[in-house]
């Protein structure tokens, strides 16, 4: 799908995986809001609040469109996401791609887990 972002090599055994994906000069979408480079540490690019804008309405069509689109196909075939925030989605030019689609593969629990259980009667 021309929205999800490809795998360069990936390798699993009973007791761990690896996933190894192209470097992306722009960063994800977290990098683009937190207008922060890929490459620094973690504490430099995401704590500091005066850093942080907002996209534009143009933007905001955009990605949200593909991210929907490629959520539908995932939907459709039967695919689990449920990993979905700005850090998981890598820009490629005026195109976002979903990672880490792997994670529900190999039994890691939702980002949104702790939120949802703590709702036991919701079907």
């Amino acid at each position: 799908h021309p929205y999800i972002y490809k795998i360069t090599f990936a390798t699993a055994n009973e007791s761990s995986a690896l996933v190894i994906r192209p470097f992306s000069e722009k960063g994800t979408l977290k990098d683009l809001i937190y207008k922060a480079k890929p490459k620094d540490p973690f504490l430099k690019k995401y704590c500091n609040p005066k850093k942080i804008q907002g996209l534009e309405l143009q933007q905001i069509k955009t990605y949200g469109r593909q991210i929907l689109e490629v959520l539908k196909f995932l939907h459709e075939k039967g695919f689990p996401y449920g990993h979905l925030h700005s850090a998981n989605v890598m820009l490629d030019g005026d195109t976002c791609k979903l990672l880490d689609l792997e994670n529900s593969l190999l039994g890691l629990p939702s980002f949104y887990r702790s939120f949802f259980s703590q709702f036991r009667k919701i079907n």
